[in-house]
């Protein structure tokens, strides 16, 4: 059997994943008062992203949520909240990718196969808030998380294919010369 040797980016996106999983643990651990932004903390710190969304309105499982129903700071810190859930999936999902996709045969058998992992840290992580008091899993949530990570690999995809795509125009032009 090869001995696998990762490479510097490798070890660099597998360390993002771990911290993203421990963060993960951490957070599900915390109830929702032990998490909640105070409005002060919201007035200080997210005030430009209020005033980003005072119009919005989000239908999320079946619930709207706006200014006018949530109040400002309520529905700044749900924004924030599902924010989290997308953003952290998606850098989760992203490093895993880059960080294994060089042991599988092609890229869509590495994504067959890394795309499962987050959305199982995804069920996990619904199932402990569902162990941790004063807090209510959601599925939606899952939903959200499964949907944060396959953007994640899908950017990452891009951005390859873009890179390979620019590098290859550039190799044409310098073979001219």
């Amino acid at each position: 059997m090869q001995k696998i040797h990762f490479t510097r980016k490798e070890k660099i996106a597998l360390l993002i994943a771990g911290l993203i999983f421990i963060a993960l643990f951490i957070s599900s651990s915390m109830t929702y008062h032990e998490q909640k932004l105070s409005s002060t903390t919201l007035n200080h710190h997210f005030s430009l992203l209020e005033n980003l969304l005072k119009d919005l309105t989000i239908v999320y499982g079946g619930v709207t949520h706006n200014v006018k129903t949530d109040g400002t700071a309520g529905f700044t810190q749900f924004f924030i909240r599902k924010l989290a859930h997308f953003s952290s999936f998606f850098i989760l999902a992203s490093s895993l990718f880059v960080g294994l996709k060089r042991l599988f045969f092609n890229k869509i058998l590495a994504v067959i196969f890394i795309f499962p992992i987050p959305v199982l840290v995804a069920v996990f992580d619904e199932y402990h808030q569902f162990l941790t008091g004063d807090r209510t899993p959601s599925v939606h949530d899952v939903v959200l998380d499964s949907t944060g990570a396959i953007c994640g690999i899908a950017i990452w995809l891009l951005i390859e294919y873009l890179f390979k795509k620019y590098h290859k125009k550039n190799n044409e032009i310098g073979n001219c010369n």
